[in-house]
């Protein structure tokens, strides 16, 4: 959210398949997926506007506009740092349904920990920058330890992954990060699990 930004650090998200349409939803609702952006726009809203209006972030309207694999300079409006083509990541990431729905705007009040949220911003800019996949999964990791020292609830864990919770977390998806796309398959056999790759338009 805008009030938490900090100058000098980095928000890194990625635009994701499969896609959304007014008549075809393939996931949850209030997931951390940035469901609310998607259906401003598809309304002909302009999402940024719309989610900061509703008191929540810019970063899911402005990837979900941008594609791709993206890094953005922490602040109150968008400024993209860098934009890749993140075909490094096929077969390498799944979500995981908590079902536990939640409202971003609602969690605003609860504690953060923007000193490790920002270091893991870095670490997962550095990556980017190397196309380092290792470097990804450390920050995902760092990423996770923050929220769960925040008082969220341990995810399952699973061989060969990293993961975290996505968006303001406390419940929605979760992302699974695989160290070798053949460990995905054997993850979506469990119930509430979904492949998903990364989006460039």
């Amino acid at each position: 959210m805008p009030e938490f930004s900090r100058d000098g650090a980095f928000i890194v998200n990625c635009a994701i398949s499969p896609r959304v349409s007014l008549e075809h939803w393939p996931y949850q609702q209030n997931s951390g997926l940035g469901g609310s952006a998607a259906w401003a726009l598809l309304n002909g809203k302009n999402p940024v506007e719309s989610e900061l209006g509703a008191g929540v972030g810019w970063q899911d309207p402005a990837v979900i506009i941008e594609t791709g694999l993206c890094v953005w300079r922490s602040g109150p409006r968008p400024v993209l740092d860098m934009k890749v083509n993140p075909d490094w990541l096929l077969g390498r990431m799944a979500i995981f349904w908590t079902n536990i729905p939640h409202d971003t705007a609602a969690l605003a009040v609860k504690r953060r920990d923007y000193t490790r949220i920002a270091d893991a911003g870095y670490m997962a800019r550095q990556a980017v920058v190397h196309r380092d996949f290792q470097g990804l999964m450390t920050a995902v990791s760092m990423s996770y330890h923050a929220q769960i020292s925040e008082g969220m609830t341990p995810l399952p864990e699973f061989a060969g992954t990293v993961r975290k919770y996505v968006g303001s977390g406390h419940g929605g998806y979760a992302v699974y990060l695989f160290t070798v796309p053949a460990a995905r398959p054997e993850f979506l056999e469990l119930k509430d699990t979904l492949a998903i790759e990364p989006y460039l338009r």
